[in-house]
């Protein structure tokens, strides 16, 4: 029995010993060079584009405020109530005053109706039929007033309940329960935070070879991204003839108004670069990288992008060379020093 359970381990080392890792298939390009536009780095800072002090819009002491600092709200939630009371009195009173004069309406409506029939047979003089008249008419026009008024004091009532504007996040709060706010006064400060962006300055002469939509790279607290051209405010600084350059970003995880960020910024003065097909290019630990492919390896190299065009990315790297391969398709799947087969395309 232990003769033959030595001969099963045996089989199975040397089996394991003949199998090899097995090589991923994939398609490479030649590096070429070229010229791109050169870098240079600038500085800029992340803001909310939708930021909002919220206000009140009637005078009151604060009697709720239903969220605290770092909350996250839906657009219409209430937020912060202020003391109805006196207010919702009015409106009862205000209520039960129509309903009175409903409901003199209908009397007088019967009257008339009475009216109107003594007077087909001449039992009425015309002048009291017109006093009838007139009276209904002027207790409809009161009525219409009184609902307008009582419409105004609903609306004064909704005004009390402080709502949020959109989906956001509290940042500040800046009231408490029984405090008195006056109307217009700062009662929370509200953000979206969707809607990080950033702004830097840059050189106006720049503005010729900057264009909504382009691409650019940049660096948030040392990590690699890749950002995006909003918006070229037009309105340059006189005194540092710069103007804001408003960048957006793909994700937005991480990322709070305040922080810094350093963007490469195409200039007017060409460089000489590598250039690779786009897709060559890929993020790995944070970085960009590409794979040459050495002795059927697969050769991780880091690389700085200078900029990308439809087709190709400009890089820069001082361990890769013009004529090296590069790996277009398959690199997803791949890991360092891992064996390929190469297909050339």
């Amino acid at each position: 029995m232990k003769y033959l359970l030595l001969c099963v381990v045996l089989f199975l080392n040397i089996q394991a010993a003949d199998e090899k890792p097995q090589a991923s298939l994939v398609v490479t390009k030649s590096v070429k060079e070229g010229y791109a536009s050169a870098l240079q780095s600038y500085v800029g800072s992340l803001y909310y584009d939708i930021n909002s002090n919220l206000a009140s819009q009637s005078a009151g002491a604060v009697s709720r405020v239903f969220v605290k600092e770092s909350q996250k709200v839906r657009k219409g939630e209430v937020l912060v109530k202020l003391d109805s009371s006196i207010l919702e009195a009015n409106i009862k009173a205000k209520r039960a005053m129509l309903d009175s004069f409903l409901a003199e309406f209908k009397k007088q409506q019967k009257d008339l109706q009475r009216a109107d029939a003594l007077l087909e047979k001449n039992s009425i003089a015309q002048s009291s039929h017109d006093n009838t008249f007139y009276k209904l008419e002027s207790l409809k026009a009161e009525i219409e007033a009184q609902k307008a008024e009582l419409l105004s004091m609903n609306i004064q009532l909704d005004k009390m309940s402080i709502k949020a504007p959109f989906d956001g996040v509290v940042v500040k709060r800046n009231v408490d329960v029984g405090e008195w706010v006056t109307e217009g006064s700062s009662v929370l400060n509200i953000v979206d935070p969707k809607s990080i962006e950033a702004v830097v300055n840059v050189p106006s002469q720049f503005l010729s070879i900057l264009k909504e939509g382009q691409k650019l790279q940049a660096k948030i607290d040392a990590r690699d991204i890749e950002v995006s051209i909003k918006s070229i405010v037009p309105l340059a600084d006189k005194a540092s003839r710069t103007l804001p350059l408003k960048l957006s970003f793909a994700s937005q995880n991480s990322l709070i108004e305040g922080m810094r960020i350093d963007v490469e910024v195409p200039t007017l003065k060409k460089q000489k670069v590598l250039l690779v097909p786009r897709d060559a290019v890929i993020k790995r630990f944070g970085s960009y990288v590409v794979f040459s492919v050495v002795d059927a390896k697969a050769i991780m190299i880091n690389v700085k992008v200078v900029n990308y065009n439809e087709n190709e990315a400009a890089i820069l790297s001082d361990k890769l060379s013009v004529g090296q391969r590069v790996v277009t398709k398959g690199n997803e799947r791949i890991f360092p020093n891992m064996s390929v087969v190469e297909k050339g395309n």
